[in-house]
Order: C-alpha cells, then structure tokens, then sequence
C-alpha cells in the first residue's frame, strides 16, 4: 500500500472513530442547519470531534 493511500484510509479510518466516539461521550453529536439546509456539527460538538479526531490520527500515525 503506497503512503497516499494509508493516509488516507488512515483519516477516513478517524473520522469514522471519531463519529463513533461523540455518540458514545455521553454528549452526543449535536447539529443545526444553515439556511441552505446543510447539517454541520455545532461548534461545541465540531471543537470535541477535532480532538477525538487529532488524537485518534496521531496514533495511527505513529504506527506507521
């Protein structure tokens, strides 16, 4: 598998940990829509989901 490609498996692998982790905390994932009607993450929910999703990368990361 060239770099590329693990990195990228590695921030989808993330982003679905991450996902998981914000139903999980306790806090749930919290939405709102804009007047388009586009769904985004509150920015309290956006702010626990980088953190999940940074610590979560770094690991993979270092497993390289």
């Amino acid at each position: 598998m060239n770099n590329e490609t693990l990195i990228k498996n590695n921030v989808e692998f993330a982003c679905d940990l991450a996902d998981i982790l914000l139903e999980l905390d306790g806090w749930g994932a919290q939405t709102v829509q804009d007047e388009d009607g586009n769904e985004s993450y509150t920015e309290e929910t956006q702010y626990r989901f980088e953190q999940y999703y940074s610590v979560i990368f770094e690991q993979l990361d270092k497993e390289k």
